[in-house]
C-alpha cells in the first residue's frame, strides 16, 4: 500500500515514514504542497497524510487541490496538526477522513492508516 506523507518537518518525515515502512507500507514524502501535487501527478496513492500547516499552502487547501487530480477524488486523507483540537473542525469540514494531533501517537496513526487502507479499497482506486 502506497502512502503519501506531506510535512515540512524533516524529523516528522523520518519518524513517520520509517514507522509506516516498518509496518509494510510504501511511503513517499513531500515537504510542500507543490511537491505533493507533483507526486500525485506521477504516482497513485492509497492514502495521504497531510500536515495542516505547510510553508506554501495549508492542509485543507492542499486536500481540495489533490481532490482535483486524477485518481485522487476519493483517496482517504488524514490531517495531522500541531495546533491540537483547534484544527479538528476545520479539517473535517475540508473533507479529511481523520484527524491526529501532534505529537502523533504511532499506535493511533497505525489504527487510522489500517482503517482507511485495505485491499478492497486499493481495488476501488485501481492501484
Amino acid at each position: 500500500m502506497h502512502v503519501l506523507f506531506v510535512d515540512d518537518n524533516p524529523l516528522m518525515q523520518q519518524v513517520i515514514s520509517r514507522f509506516l515502512m516498518s509496518q509494510g507500507y510504501s511511503v513517499a514524502i513531500a515537504d510542500s504542497a507543490e511537491q505533493a501535487l507533483h507526486l500525485t501527478r506521477h504516482e497513485r496513492y492509497h492514502l495521504v497524510v497531510i500536515d495542516t500547516r505547510l510553508p506554501d499552502r495549508d492542509g485543507p487547501d492542499l486536500l481540495q487541490a489533490l481532490r482535483q487530480e486524477p485518481g485522487m477524488a476519493y483517496c482517504p486523507a488524514i490531517a495531522v496538526s500541531g495546533l491540537g483540537e483547534d484544527d479538528r473542525e476545520r479539517t473535517v469540514l475540508a473533507g479529511f477522513d481523520a484527524f491526529l494531533s501532534k505529537p502523533i501517537d504511532l499506535d493511533e496513526l497505525l489504527a487510522a492508516v489500517r482503517r482507511y487502507v485495505d485491499t478492497d479499497r486499493a481495488r476501488v482506486f485501481g492501484v
